[in-house]
Order: C-alpha cells, then structure tokens, then sequence
C-alpha cells in the first residue's frame, strides 16, 4: 500500500508517514497532505499500545 506524508498545522517540523488508506482519518484531526515532503526519514504514525490489566 502506498505511504502518504502529512503535516499537522500546530505540528510544523512533525511530519508523520502514514498508509494511504488512513489519510481521510488524519485529515478528520486536521492533518494535511504535505506538499513539500522532506527527504529524510519522517515518523510513522502508530497505534498506542493498551497498558494495565487486560483480563
């Protein structure tokens, strides 16, 4: 699947990698579409890990 790079307004230097199919649920929390991507590696937006008792 095709990865998408986006910039959050309130995060300028934070750009995130995300799959192409989650791009309309970034863009629902204010997320853009970068139009300039930088050329170095950006940060992959990942799921939180569930933390305590999961019984």
């Amino acid at each position: 699947m095709a990865r998408v790079t986006m910039a959050h307004p309130d995060l300028p230097d934070q750009p995130i990698e995300v799959d192409e199919a989650a791009v309309p649920h970034h863009q629902a929390a204010g997320w853009q579409i970068a139009e300039n991507p930088p050329t170095k590696k950006t940060t992959t937006a990942r799921r939180r890990r569930k933390t305590g008792d999961e019984s």
